[in-house]
Order: structure tokens, then sequence, then C-alpha cells
């Protein structure tokens, strides 16, 4: 049987006033015991010293410069420069295992009609866990079942994309990341599902992903607006209707929550009546009596209405 030919792969990382980390992530994709075909970093208008770090390593890696438009568009800047058959993305601040390439070089000969493959990572920093697929999934390991994996992303984004290669033709037939989002991965995941991608995953933690203050949105309303559009747009790749009545309603809670905290009361009522009528829970009812009520009397009842919900069980402790 002749040998399956191996794939070439090129590194694409964005990088925007990363000169903290940018060379101890550059050091850690250049010491892979497979090494990439090219490396390209993407500055994305950087003003602090990145540039002079990035200068440090030299032709071993390749630099496009361009005006700051986000982490959308420098990885689309990278894709349409990429010359590999696959891409692995890695954030400016994440660590890769030695053995990361080449463990998954391993999946994508072993099985030649991966799209995606994906790990886990070990989340460090200003925060300590693991991402990836949840213990209870069904699929653990492997090429992943598509119903089965959109139920489960659709829940939560099991996504870390500094562990992600994928295939530089499916991108070229799906089309860039959207720039006008801010989960723009998280909505490329699903429209590859949507596109009939086949993903892989690994169990082992191959990246170390880097939790700090910058990388951490503040913009917690586009954050959660961007899940609903997402949620809303792919909705009906999902064939559990009870969870993604569940989802939606969680969106518009959450929604719901924060326009209420910045005294936007009229939108939080909306937003709280969405969630009752995507799913009637105790928590959004207290919510939506709570909002209704004149302002000066939210403040004081809000802490009641978090109690109350929690002691029926349907609050958040966080």
């Amino acid at each position: 049987m002749a040998e399956r030919p191996t794939p070439s792969i090129t590194v694409a990382i964005p990088a925007y006033q990363a000169q903290r980390f940018i060379a101890e992530t550059l050091e850690s994709i250049l010491a892979q015991t497979r090494a990439a075909e090219e490396v390209i970093v993407v500055d994305d208008g950087s003003t602090d010293g990145t540039a002079r770090e990035l200068a440090r390593f030299g032709a071993r890696i390749r630099v496009i410069r361009r005006p700051n438009g986000g982490c959308a568009a420098a990885f689309n800047t990278a894709f349409r420069a990429a010359a590999g058959d696959f891409v692995a993305e890695c954030g400016a601040d994440d660590i890769w295992e030695p053995h990361k390439l080449e463990r998954q070089l391993e999946a994508l000969i072993a099985h030649p009609e991966i799209d995606i493959a994906f790990s886990a990572a070990r989340v460090f920093g200003a925060a300590a866990g693991c991402w990836g697929m949840p213990d209870n999934a069904h699929m653990r390991a492997g090429i992943l079942e598509r119903q089965g994996l959109a139920r489960t992303m659709y829940r939560s984004n099991p996504v870390c994309p500094s562990t992600l290669v994928i295939r530089r033709s499916l991108y070229e037939r799906l089309g860039p990341f959207a720039e006008h989002i801010g989960t723009e991965d998280y909505e490329y995941w699903m429209r590859s599902l949507c596109g009939g991608a086949v993903f892989h995953y690994d169990p082992e933690m191959l990246v170390r992903y880097r939790r700090h203050d910058a990388n951490a949105s503040s913009d917690h309303l586009s954050m959660r607006e961007a899940d609903l559009y997402v949620h809303r747009r792919y909705a009906r790749e999902v064939d559990d209707r009870a969870l993604v009545r569940e989802v939606l309603a969680g969106d518009h809670f959450a929604l719901g929550r924060i326009l209420r905290n910045a005294h936007r009361s009229r939108e939080a009522r909306a937003a709280f009546g969405a969630s009752l009528r995507q799913k009637p829970t105790p928590r959004a009812l207290a919510w939506a009596l709570l909002v209704s009520m004149p302002a000066r009397h939210q403040d004081a009842l809000a802490n009641r209405a978090i109690s109350l919900t929690r002691a029926l069980g349907a609050e958040p402790s966080g």
C-alpha cells in the first residue's frame, strides 16, 4: 500500500499589542517535534513593542503588517496568504506543547477525510481549567459524529482556537471569518458543521491557553448578542428542539441581566419576556417582574430576586 502524503501546515498567528507573550508563543511553535512549513504572523496594527519582538525571529517567520481590524480580519489575512494544505491557528499569547503538530499530523494522515482537528487545552494564568469536549459527551476522541457534535457545540463552544488545524480548501469553500461579530470563531465552527466539515477531537491537552486581563472581553453585552446571533442562525442544525429552546432562553436571560444592570429596563423587560417565551423558568419570571417595577425599587429588590431563584435551584451561583 502506498504511503499517504504528509499534509503541509501553515501556522497563522494574529498579533495585536502582543509584546508580552509573542516571543514565548513563537518559541513553542518553532520548537515543535514536527515543524510547520511556514509560520505567518499578522501584526494587526500594534503600537507597542510587538514589531521588535517579531524581528528577533528573522527569516524563521513571515510577518504581514496591516492596520488594526481585529482578530477575525487578521486571521483572514493569514489564511489568504497561507500556502499549506492545512492552517493551524494560534493566539499570540498561547503555548503549544512540543508534540502538538506531530500528533495532529498523525491524525490527518490516518484519517484523510478530516477537515478540522482540535484538541483539549489547559487554561492557565488568570483562570485555570480545561477547555475541550465536556466530560459527559458521548464522543471523546477521534472522528466526531455530526449531530452529537452539533448538540454539544450549540450548548457551548468546545473548540479552543489555538488547538485547531483547518483544511485550507474548506476555508476557501466556506468563505472568511465574520468580521462583524464578537464570536467569529464560534460562528465559523457552526458554519463548518453546516457545510459538512469532518471534525476530529484529541482529548490530550496539546495547548496551554493563557487567560489574562487583555484577552478577557469587558463588553459582555456584545458577546452575549453575538452568542444569540449564532444560536439563532444555526438553530436548524440541531436535532433537539428542547435544547434549542433552553439555549435561546439562556441567551435572552443573560442579555436581560446585563441590560438591567445597565439600567436599560425596557430592553431588559423585552429580553426576559423572550426568555420566558422560549422556556418559562422561575428565574426569568422573577426578573421580568423585577424590571416591571419602578426603577427606584429595582436595586433594592435585585439581591432578593437572586436569593429567591437560587433557593429554587434556578440561579447560577456565579
